[in-house]
């Protein structure tokens, strides 16, 4: 199978999974058509008083490094009830989700990349600029820890 699909395949799954869990919450869900480029979920509470876009990034079973991000995603985007959830699928038991206003991450996003593209290669030189953004375990930190889970950061 191509990688084109396969990734498709796990990005549909990470949608459908926040979906669930969000429902699971008494929490209305509803995925966008595709190609929305902003966000994939819209959510609600059961009386429409509350009403939030949700982008999701999900994490291939194999994979066991990290979100593979554009670089768009450092774009803040001034709205506070855009949020992002990061899937970390897993193999078996439940998976894994990270929850975050979109700002917030676009601004621990901006700051790891501009650590990683100001830190000469080994040999000295400059690195150049590549179109995506790494979000590796590696660089979480106890409050990126603390937002597993945590779905209540959506103000449901």
């Amino acid at each position: 199978m191509p990688s084109t699909t396969n990734n498709n395949l796990v990005g549909t799954a990470g949608e459908y999974y926040v979906c669930a869990e969000l429902c699971r919450q008494n929490i209305l869900a509803l995925i966008t058509p595709k190609n929305n480029p902003l966000f994939d979920i819209l959510a609600s509470d059961t009386e429409g008083k509350r009403s939030i876009a949700i982008q999701v990034k999900t994490m291939s079973l194999k994979n066991d490094q990290g979100w593979k991000l554009s670089s768009k995603m450092t774009v803040k985007k001034n709205n506070p009830n855009l949020f992002v959830v990061l899937v970390n699928m897993k193999d078996s038991g439940g998976n894994d989700y990270y929850i975050y206003q979109h700002d917030e991450l676009a601004k621990k996003l901006e700051i790891i990349y501009n650590n990683y593209i100001n830190t000469p290669k080994k040999d000295g030189s400059t690195k150049k600029e590549v179109g995506f953004r790494w979000f590796d375990f590696k660089y979480f930190e106890p409050e990126d820890h603390a937002r597993l889970n945590k779905w209540s950061l959506l103000g449901f």
